[in-house]
């Protein structure tokens, strides 16, 4: 079925046709934490840079969903995870009872992440797959504790595993190798889907679900006129077995400028985190508006074939009071706002665009989500959001270089992003961390890769 935003498109462009945002051996017991923090800096005109509005209704996610390797499964009693060698520990603010510290260095430009089903950590980015262990129970993989695994042309982010599979892309393809979680190195890949969209946003995001795998293609520029290369694509798993070629995919959803996260919850909805477009101004609006506009976005994909808006439209974070809606509300782009369809009024009719399920602070650079599984961290926190803030360049007070905490409450958003994890410093740049992606291990501890300082981190909490 033809989606109807498609029928309304000034510019349309079929699939067949296409073409980031981001040493000692003495053994400490909790690890400098800096002081508690609860809540977001203050971004430019005062406003908390975190921020979002709930939403209502639905059932309760929990740790992770169908095909979901990023995160451990969940339930098991809470253990304390802040004990770890004194060297690895990491000067952050974190909220009281929590510890960070670093897992792994030396790792070269880390991004996806996954723990397999014997708990050992793989991370993909650099043209590589990377293994990392603790057999030595010290809390963290050192050097003899980790190998090359993969290697192919072009690895960047993506990272799944999947029925004896591992799958990793690169721009243009998704490669995958037998796996059997034993270490042993995997040899030459085949490729299972080739010709992905390239140049531009340069990631392809992997995740799985009992039928399919979905792989996100982000646009190929700042304001990218081919709306129908933005989106999330997804590939009967029964055809992997072959070579696919990317335009025989299946439009899972459009309309999404950068949706780097990925993740199912435990009722097999799929969520996404979405980057902004930069350099926003609208004359009506209050001129240039984009150090707090448009909004990130936390996005939900309740049904197949719906269109989220960009090009043609972008979400409110923080506009004059005078002229803003909300955070969350639609405006239509001034690329496009006077081409006789994508007007204000077009962009706010959800019948043509779903809007966000939590609007937070513009250029934050969300690349990735997890709903917590358990293990270590209070009850509280279980079934709840992670989302990892990269940090982004069109700001002129920095924003993001942070993980952020959204509780959920009856499978929706119930407030405002809150940091777990940033620096001790009085910026949010202060510090050479730059959250990625995230995982879990067995024993609840949350990991995160920064791949501006080559190193995995790690979130534990203190029983």
């Amino acid at each position: 079925m033809i989606p109807r935003w498609l029928l309304a498109c000034a510019v349309c462009v079929p699939i067949s046709a296409c073409d980031d945002d981001e040493n000692g051996d003495e053994t400490s017991t909790g690890g400098r934490a800096g002081a508690p923090s609860t809540g977001g800096r203050p971004s430019t005109g005062g406003r908390p840079s975190t921020g979002g509005r709930p939403s209502s209704g639905g059932t309760s996610p929990g740790a992770g969903g169908p095909g979901d390797a990023g995160a451990a499964p969940g339930g098991a009693p809470s253990v304390s995870t802040c004990s770890f060698p004194a060297r690895a520990e990491l000067e952050a603010n974190v909220p009281e009872g929590f510890c960070a510290f670093t897992f792994a260095t030396g790792i070269a430009k880390p991004r996806g992440i996954l723990v397999d089903s014997e708990g050992t950590v793989l991370v993909a980015g650099n043209g590589s797959i990377v293994a990392l262990w603790d057999d030595d129970g010290d809390g963290v993989s050192s050097d003899g504790e980790r190998a090359t695994l993969a290697s192919a042309s072009g690895l960047n982010h993506g990272i799944a595993v999947h029925d004896g599979y591992l799958y990793a892309s690169s721009s243009s393809t998704v490669y995958r190798w037998s796996y059997a979680a034993d270490r042993a190195p995997l040899g030459d890949p085949s490729v299972v889907i080739r010709g992905v969209p390239s140049g531009g946003h340069s990631t392809r995001t992997l995740v799985f679900d009992d039928d399919y795998l979905y792989v996100s293609v982000g646009s190929g520029s700042n304001v990218d006129p081919n709306p129908s290369r933005s989106g999330i694509f997804r590939f009967p798993i029964a055809d992997l077995d072959g070579e696919i070629p990317f335009a025989d995919g299946e439009i899972f959803a459009l309309g999404l400028r950068n949706e780097v996260g990925l993740r199912f919850d435990s009722s097999g909805r799929l969520w996404g985190v979405e980057n902004g477009r930069d350099d926003l101004s609208r004359a009506d609006l209050g001129g240039d508006i984009h150090e707090n506009n448009p909004a990130e976005e936390l996005n939900r994909f309740d049904e197949p074939g719906r269109f989220y808006g960009y090009p043609y439209c972008f979400s409110e974070y923080s506009l004059p009071d005078e002229v803003g809606d909300g955070e969350g509300a639609q405006w239509a782009d001034p690329t496009t706002i006077s081409d006789g369809t994508h007007s204000d009024d077009w962009c706010k009719d959800p019948a043509q665009v779903v809007p966000p399920v939590l609007a937070m602070q513009a250029h934050s650079a969300p690349l990735d989500l997890l709903f917590y599984p358990g293990g270590s961290f209070p009850s509280s926190y279980t079934g709840d959001l992670f989302v990892t803030f990269h940090g982004s360049w069109n700001r002129t007070v920095a924003t993001g270089y942070k993980v952020m905490h959204i509780p959920i409450v009856d499978g929706e958003p119930a407030g405002d992003p809150t940091p777990v994890l940033e620096s001790a410093g009085p910026e949010d740049d202060d510090w050479p961390h730059r959250p990625v992606a995230l995982a879990v291990l067995p024993n609840g501890t949350l990991l995160i890769t920064s791949d501006e300082s080559n190193s995995v981190l790690a979130l534990g909490y203190a029983q």
